[in-house]
């Protein structure tokens, strides 16, 4: 036999050892991590009778951005403007192909939608919706609301996902009344157990205002978590160049992804603000005045692995 053949026969018997070796114990059982992952993001596109230049720019800019991006699902809040939501749809559906919203269309032409459009890569049910009644200031022209929705991982894990835009400004009172019917109309309604539920939105209230930031938990029971990364303000008028007048000196969050876990088993959730820039014509790079939340929920699967015999 020559030294050829010899060694072409032991690394055939090597394979076949390898092949039909029994797994040890630890290989007995696989655990496996599905993960979610989410962007939710107020985009500042008004309505286009609000004098706004660079909105259809911003568009393109947005769509170019986020066209690669690895998130399953983003909740935009703002998609009031047509042409410019014209442009991010074009862009996008390749990528996120199921497409909801704007939810609440109006009835009167005094009055525009919630601005609340969600863009995925999994298909999901709309649940339920439901519309606030009329708010304060500029909100009163908005039909503003929230929107659940539900879809199934391909690993076969449901979940839940809002989206919602609340009350603006000054008005803590009108926002409670908000979460309150978010939670008995959709959340508390569509409950299921195993299946967690997302809260995605600009729920317009500070988190170091400890009362209000603790009236948005208790009254979702829902809950928070830290925000990794070096950007902890979702609102940052010392870097960001499209916050202009008395906010310029502000910096807060009024952007959350809230989760209430209903008994999934989910290891854990992982979340960090999300700062997309790109240059312009005008020379400015920032795409909106707030910058995005992203969320990825992490699902744990544990499942028994049949051994090769």
């Amino acid at each position: 036999m020559t030294k050829f053949k010899t060694i072409v026969l032991l690394l055939v018997s090597c394979c076949s050892l390898a092949a039909f070796a029994l797994p040890n114990d630890k290989d007995e059982v696989s655990v496996r991590t599905s993960d979610l992952k989410i962007l939710s993001w107020n985009i500042y596109m008004l309505p286009a009778l609000v004098p706004m230049p660079g909105r259809m720019e911003r568009a393109q800019a947005i769509g170019d951005t986020l066209i690669k991006s690895d998130y399953d699902i983003i909740v935009f809040q703002e998609a009031f403007h047509k042409k410019a939501l014209g442009v991010l749809r074009k862009k996008l559906a390749g990528s996120f192909p199921y497409m909801y919203g704007p939810f609440n269309e109006p009835k009167r032409i005094d009055r525009i939608n919630s601005g609340v459009w969600i863009v995925s890569k999994i298909p999901l049910k709309l649940l339920n919706t439901v519309q606030f009644p009329p708010g304060k200031g500029s909100d009163f022209f908005s039909y503003k609301g929230a929107a659940l929705m539900e879809g199934t991982l391909p690993n076969g894990k449901t979940f839940q996902i809002l989206g919602t835009h609340m009350q603006s400004e000054f008005y803590p009172e009108i926002r409670k009344q908000q979460f309150d019917m978010m939670y008995k109309e959709l959340l508390s309604v569509n409950k299921k157990e195993g299946v967690p539920q997302i809260i995605c939105g600009d729920m317009n209230t500070e988190t170091l205002i400890k009362e209000e930031y603790c009236n948005m938990l208790e009254c979702l029971d829902a809950e928070n978590g830290q925000l990794d990364g070096l950007q902890k303000e979702t609102y940052d008028g010392s870097k960001n160049e499209l916050i202009t007048g008395s906010w310029k000196k502000h910096r807060t969050t009024f952007d959350y992804i809230l989760l209430r876990h209903n008994g999934a088993k989910i290891s854990r959730t992982e979340r960090k603000v999300s700062v997309l820039k790109k240059r312009l014509k005008n020379g400015k790079k920032d795409l909106s005045d707030h910058y995005g939340v992203i969320c990825e929920v992490k699902f744990d699967s544990t499942e028994p692995t049949p051994a090769t015999r």
